[in-house]
């Protein structure tokens, strides 16, 4: 089952991400460009791996740990995903996701937690190709809807 499947099969506050995220395709897009390190359009080419140093960087650590490790998911606050990620790559998420500004950090605070953990099942960062087959699979997953 994949990944947004899931979350379409759950109520709840991962219900409505899942629902957001089917009724604007572009939010997973913007996503996965901010994870993948070879899409520059969002955030750089840090990808995933920038994305987890960020949130060190920010003192989130050991949240995003609980992310990547098996078991459940804290979740983040928008506070929190602006904190580690700034202004300027909210905006290029916002613009490639289609949304308003002050949309970014909310919706990426609803889906990154999910992502990052759908993304490292084994409780570690993906190594070498790894990481594109994941983020491959994830856009697969969004044409077949």
């Amino acid at each position: 089952m994949g990944l947004l499947d899931s979350l379409l099969g759950k109520g709840g506050a991962l219900g409505s991400v899942a629902q957001m995220v089917a009724n604007n395709p572009q939010v997973l897009t913007a996503a996965v460009a901010l994870l993948n390190p070879k899409d520059p359009s969002v955030g750089g080419t840090g990808g995933l791996g920038g994305v987890i140093a960020a949130f060190e960087k920010a003192g989130l650590g050991p949240m995003v740990s609980q992310w990547i490790a098996n078991g459940p998911n804290p979740p983040a606050s928008p506070g929190q995903v602006t904190s580690a990620l700034g202004s300027d790559v909210l905006a290029q998420f916002a613009q490639k996701a289609g949304l308003g500004q002050g949309e970014a950090a909310s919706v990426l605070a609803s889906v990154l937690p999910g992502l990052v953990d759908h993304l490292t099942p084994t409780g570690q960062l993906p190594a070498g190709d790894q990481l594109q087959n994941a983020l491959g699979g994830l856009l697969a997953g969004l044409a077949h809807r």
